[in-house]
């Protein structure tokens, strides 16, 4: 037999004698040791053998996946995060301190159903025995969750943690001409709107609805505009429901510049409007509303005016910027209805203990008062959640592990709050540990 021809033996044994879950390097090792011993081929042909399916492993790979998992399968992206925290609150005028654990899991999925259209989902922890500042006690009533969080706190003699539905929706998303981009999203989504604080909504905020999101570049401008109508209560004779629109523009001063910090300076900036309807008479996404209305003790509807602003660059391969946010309530009293916060941030905790992209920090102030904003959907973490709360954030977080971080947020704050007619002043401090993995 002719060394060609040996050759081709060889090469037919290795990838159609056996099969193809077992094609694994130790096992193809194992056969090619065999055939030079036998002297069917060479030494050297062996390592040509070998190095062949080296060069080739990865294309053959892929073929094998595009063959065995089906293009519908292939088509969706799964992706979680695991959030283990020790928060301490101190609580001056109260008493009310408190440490605590608390564990949040999110897991999901994001699939290209179509050319144009593509489904989403994502379960959460999250149940009612977490609402601060709310009457819902029973982990059981799961319609009674808190909209604004997605911990679930160890106090409970290690009974079993519930998940709830946090998203579900599709997206739309044709060719529109002479539009960049456009999208139109259903169902329960992630806040649709381009926000740089949580201080008007929660970052574990899910919206029930629908939303429509349009962007058109124009040189180096990005204008976009973001709007829905969504759903808060429909049990009343009166639904309560919230309306939103959302216009801004995005714009790269100098995308040609030579040096990094020009090249990259960004300014972002937008003007919201949030129409709440019959909200003073719902019960409120299922809450008591007697309780959620304890901060906006006198604003009987909310309409929101909400400007935002970010200016961005990095320098040294360091990603920089500067916000600010602002909500005022035209619907309420001259007095008590605005809201603001500042702050900076740097850093980007990507890469373990990179010098450049291992670590991140900020800070910021906030100020909102009682009526600004709708108070069930407002950061639960300042000041335990509401309205007429003021004080400061600072954090910090170290990427330690591929796709983990170790961060430290610690807030310290004034609080006022009114009850029939007086002002108690009282201080809270809340520290909070975070270990968070992505997978």
């Amino acid at each position: 037999m002719g060394a060609w021809k040996r050759f081709a033996l060889a090469a037919l044994a290795v990838f159609f004698v056996l099969p193809a879950v077992a094609r694994a390097e130790s096992e193809v090792d194992i056969l090619l040791d065999k055939l030079v011993e036998r002297k069917v081929i060479s030494s050297v042909d062996a390592g040509l053998i070998r190095r062949e399916i080296n060069e080739t492993k990865e294309v053959r790979y892929k073929q094998m996946a595009k063959e065995i998992v089906p293009d519908s399968a292939r088509n969706w992206k799964w992706s979680g995060d695991l959030r283990l925290r020790d928060e301490m609150r101190n609580r001056q005028g109260t008493g009310n301190d408190s440490h605590r654990q608390r564990i949040r899991f999110r897991f999901g999925s994001e699939g290209k159903v179509s050319d144009t259209l593509k489904a989403k989902f994502r379960i959460a922890t999250g149940t009612g025995s977490d609402f601060e500042t709310g009457s819902a006690t029973d982990n059981s009533d799961i319609s009674r969750a808190d909209p604004i969080s997605t911990n679930d706190t160890f106090d409970d003699f290690f009974r079993k943690k519930p998940i709830v539905l946090d998203l579900a929706n599709v997206e739309w998303s044709p060719e529109v001409p002479g539009v960049t981009k456009f999208s139109v999203v259903a169902g329960i989504i992630e806040n649709p709107m381009w926000t740089v604080t949580p201080m008007v909504w929660d970052g574990d905020l899910s919206w029930d609805g629908a939303a429509i999101r349009v962007t058109e570049e124009v040189g180096p401008i990005s204008f976009f505009s973001n709007g829905g109508a969504f759903a808060l209560d429909s049990d009343e004779s009166e639904p309560a429901a919230l309306y939103v629109a959302q216009g801004g523009a995005s714009i790269k001063f100098f995308p040609d510049a030579s040096d990094e910090f020009t090249k990259n300076l960004k300014l972002t900036t937008a003007l919201a409007y949030h129409d709440y309807v019959n909200v003073a008479n719902s019960a409120k996404a299922g809450t008591d509303p007697l309780v959620r209305e304890a901060d906006n003790t006198t604003a009987t509807d909310f309409n929101q005016f909400n400007p935002s602003i970010e200016l961005a660059s990095q320098y040294n391969e360091v990603p920089f910027s500067i916000f600010g946010d602002w909500v005022h309530n035209i619907s309420a009293s001259s007095a008590g209805n605005d809201g603001f916060a500042i702050g900076a941030k740097v850093g980007k905790a990507s890469v373990p203990f990179s010098v450049t992209k291992g670590w991140e920090a900020g800070y910021m102030f906030e100020r909102l008062e009682r009526d600004a904003a709708f108070d069930e959907f407002v950061d639960s973490d300042f000041g335990g959640g509401g309205t007429n709360r003021r004080g400061n954030v600072i954090w910090a977080n170290l990427a330690v592990l591929k796709n983990s971080t170790l961060g430290l947020k610690y807030f310290f704050k004034q609080n006022t709050l009114r009850n029939f007619g007086t002002t108690q002043e009282f201080r809270e401090d809340r520290a909070q540990l975070d270990w968070v993995t992505k997978f």
